[in-house]
């Protein structure tokens, strides 16, 4: 693409962008805040703050001769998931990087480099509105300090085992010498979650030479949990905490911001361009897309071996970290 044509489709990326942002304030405005975030961003709704994703992954990867009425005409009829999309098919990129080592290669052209300082605009105020968010719904986002980090699992929670519907405790899976390897998922949902459970799955022979085992835990319901198990058939154990009280404890909180900010937009849309689609939640099951998880090694006494509070969706920690950490 030439350096004329990635500022022409920039600029279509940002005045959509606008638009999505000014809709969303506008809405963030007619009511309550907590209802805003509850009902008016959701990943089904195109003219939502998620159609940001899609329009990137069309405009990264977008053939070199693209017309750019095509692009406008797209970029109107999906929305702005849609709008990071977009950016990506436009440049023939998969990645952001890539994208952004196009752009650095082509400082020469003054078009795209106002294109640019407009496309860093929008991601200030973009930030600007969902940290606002954050704030008017005080949503707990604060990390834990290394002191006030959890040192004992609370053992006696009560859970249930997602397969059986039993009660059950976290005592009844200590001992036996196993060290546990609890994953705080975040919405059944979550691509990046049902990544990171793969990825320990696929490394399992790791986990079993450091006698680590792997249960996961979600604050969703037994409908959603069945339905997240057949979908991923993922082995391991899951339980349910439904009132979040191991998400409480370990310090997890929940934050627009951290979900949605701008950086992250652009780096879901990398999964868009690469064929890994976000999983669509049932209709009838509310989710909390915005609750933070982690991932947490325990003793076989309960004791805390390792932390890690995800400071975003994509944040969650090397294999080699948590081994590193036994």
């Amino acid at each position: 693409m030439s350096e004329g044509a990635a500022g022409e489709a920039l600029r279509v990326f940002v005045k959509e962008g606008k638009v999505l942002l000014e809709l969303a304030e506008q809405e963030s405005r007619e009511g309550a805040v907590q209802d805003f975030i509850r009902q008016k961003i959701s990943i089904e709704r195109r003219e939502s703050l998620l159609g940001l994703i899609e329009a990137a992954a069309r405009l990264y990867r977008r053939s070199l001769n693209t017309d750019y009425i095509q692009i406008i005409q797209e970029v109107q009829l999906h929305g702005c998931l849609s709008v990071h999309c977009s950016l990506f098919h436009s440049l023939s990129v998969k990645r952001i990087q890539d994208a952004e080592d196009f752009w650095r290669r082509n400082t020469h052209c003054a078009a795209l480099q106002d294109a640019l300082q407009d496309l860093q605009q929008l991601q200030v105020q973009w930030d600007a509105f969902l940290q606002r968010l954050d704030a008017e719904a005080k949503l707990g986002t604060e990390a834990l300090h290394r002191d006030q980090q959890l040192k004992h699992v609370p053992a006696e929670t009560r859970l249930r085992d997602a397969r059986t519907g039993r009660a059950v405790t976290l005592q009844q899976y200590l001992g036996g010498g196993k060290k546990i390897l609890l994953v705080l998922i975040r919405q059944f949902s979550c691509l990046l979650c049902r990544l990171h459970l793969q990825h320990l799955q696929d490394h399992q022979s790791t986990l079993d030479a450091h006698s680590v085992k792997v249960v996961v835990v979600s604050f969703g319901c037994e409908g959603g949990a069945s339905h997240w198990l057949q979908e991923t058939g993922c082995q391991y154990d899951l339980l349910l905490d439904p009132e979040r009280k191991l998400y409480a404890a370990f310090g997890l909180g929940a934050s627009v911001w951290k979900v949605l900010n701008f950086s992250n937009m652009l780096l879901y849309a990398e999964y868009v361009v690469n064929s890994l689609p976000f999983p669509r939640g049932l209709p009838n099951i509310q989710e909390d897309m915005f609750q933070l998880g982690g991932d947490f090694v325990v003793d076989e006494h309960g004791g805390v071996l390792f932390s890690h509070c995800c400071q975003s969706p994509t944040d969650r920690p090397p294999l080699q970290d948590i081994i590193s950490a036994l």
